[in-house]
This record gives C-alpha cells, structure tokens and sequence, in this order.
C-alpha cells in the first residue's frame, strides 16, 4: 500500500466515503479546518435531513485478538471521548482500505453503538488486561460482520 502517513490514510477515506455517498445521490461536502469534528455532511433531500459523518480509516490486515472474537477481526483507533458521544444523526463510517487496485470496504455504525461498544471494549480490557488506564480504545468489527454494517448505506434514509 503506497499510502503514507496516518494523515494520508485519513484525507483517502474521507473521499473514499464522500465519493459513494455523491454516487448514491446524496449531498455531501467535506469539512475543512484542523479542529474539525466531523469529517462530511450529508443531506438526504428526500426526507430532508441532515447527518454528520465522522470518517475512521484504517488499512491495517485482518487481525485476530481472541480475547474479543474467534473471528478475525477490523480495527480503528479510537479515544475516550467516543464513549460519550451520542447524536441520532451522527454516523461512524470505519474504513478499511485492503489495496491500492480495490475499493475500501465501508462499515457504517450509529453513533449510539459505536459509544456502547467503545466503551464496553475498554472496560473488558481493563478487567483483562490489569492495564494502567489510556485516552486511546478501540472499535472493532468481525469479518463476518454479524450486525450488518457492511455497506450500510441505507442508515441515511432513517
């Protein structure tokens, strides 16, 4: 993979995401600035509504970590804030980029799951893990992707 820094890897998804969501016939813009806390705006025109998208890109393979599933496993960095953040029209999109000659695959989750699991996730490592307590957790996905986020595009017409 050619991608360099995290930056890069970061801006990639952003477009990654905002180019499936123009070719779903959604309004969507990026949004600029290094204090930015959401990544796109989407406007469903049909049901006239507006949803914030904060973009998690990741291309890291596969992984396994048997403490969590016995399934191989997609991870994102997160942070202690995501546990706390809810807003019924705040959708994650987790990005996982494979290779530079396929697309990423798209993984959209409310916001309420996202802070659920992340928060949850971060009690069981503590438990397991006996760790001195971090800002950083982390949301993962099974490949078989049990809840069905998996090109989930659909979230945006609720």
């Amino acid at each position: 993979m050619k991608i360099g820094n995290n930056n890069n890897v970061g801006i990639t998804g952003e477009f990654y995401v905002l180019a499936q969501l123009t070719q779903r016939g959604f309004v969507a813009t990026l949004t600029f600035g290094n204090t930015k806390k959401i990544d796109i705006l989407v406007a469903n025109e049909k049901i006239n509504k507006i949803f914030k998208v904060e973009v998690k890109t990741s291309n890291r393979k596969l992984g396994r970590d048997l403490l969590f599933s016995k399934d191989p496993i997609y991870k994102w960095a997160m942070q202690d804030k995501h546990e706390t953040i809810i807003d019924n029209n705040l959708i994650y999109c987790f990005v996982q980029i494979n290779s530079d000659d396929s697309l990423p695959e798209f993984f959209l989750v409310p916001s309420k799951d996202v802070a659920q699991y992340v928060k949850w996730q971060h009690k069981f490592w503590m438990k397991s893990r006996n760790g001195n307590d971090s800002p950083m957790r982390n949301f993962r996905i099974e490949q078989s992707d049990p809840k069905k986020y998996r090109n989930n595009w659909r979230i945006f017409n609720k």
